[in-house]
């Protein structure tokens, strides 16, 4: 009896063991690594770029993009800019009214990075600084054009208008907020797809800041 029950606890040793390892297993190499491989794919397909994901500071997916930039934000800005020279008495005036679409969001040539830590399993996601990707003139039109008697307005006058009315929408468009809700805009897609696959994730600045 002394030798089935010693051979009885032998095999439910064995089987603790087992149970023990693939617990640790499941915890510790599979969990992470699923959760890397669910948050690469999940931003691949929202923002068709993959980060770089690692798993306690080792690099298990690196980062690819097809595209240089990924946009999170798209907004119109309207401009109305007047432009007046007075010479000897004669002024001449311009007025544009112009809209534009600036796009705001990520220069992939920057590392955007997934790093997931075991214990506890958590997601530290780093992005780049979000950036004016591109401002884009819709349509302008001239609401005024007037020469003074001997003070023309020339064509180089208007050329110049335009510049300053660029100048001005990309100036606004960077002082709206569309920076900082491009970001906005992102962590929150990530944090969805994170939290999704049973992690929690925080936000922290690039590397050197």
């Amino acid at each position: 009896m002394r030798s089935k029950f010693k051979l009885v606890m032998i095999a439910v040793s064995a089987l603790l063991l087992i149970a023990a390892v693939w617990s640790l297993y499941a915890v510790f190499i599979q969990a992470p690594m699923d959760l890397a491989t669910a948050t690469a794919g999940g931003i691949k397909e929202l923002f068709n770029f993959t980060p770089r994901v690692t798993i306690n500071e080792t690099v298990v997916i690196e980062q690819s993009a097809p595209i240089m930039e990924v946009a999170t934000v798209a907004q119109q800005v309207m401009v109305d800019h007047a432009w007046s020279h007075t010479w000897l008495g004669s002024t001449k005036s311009i007025r544009l009214i112009g809209t534009f679409t600036a796009k705001a969001g990520f220069d992939l040539k920057e590392p955007f990075t997934i790093a997931i830590e075991k214990n506890p399993l958590r997601v530290r996601a780093s992005l780049p600084h979000p950036k004016l990707l591109s401002l884009t003139m819709d349509s302008y039109r001239i609401a005024h054009d007037e020469s003074g008697w001997w003070n023309r307005v020339t064509d180089a006058d208007r050329e110049a208008a335009v510049r300053t009315l660029q100048a001005v929408a990309r100036a606004r468009a960077e002082g709206s907020g569309i920076l900082e809700e491009a970001r906005t805009t992102a962590e929150q897609r990530i944090r969805e797809i994170v939290e999704r696959n049973g992690a929690p994730v925080e936000f922290v600045p690039p590397a050197g800041l």
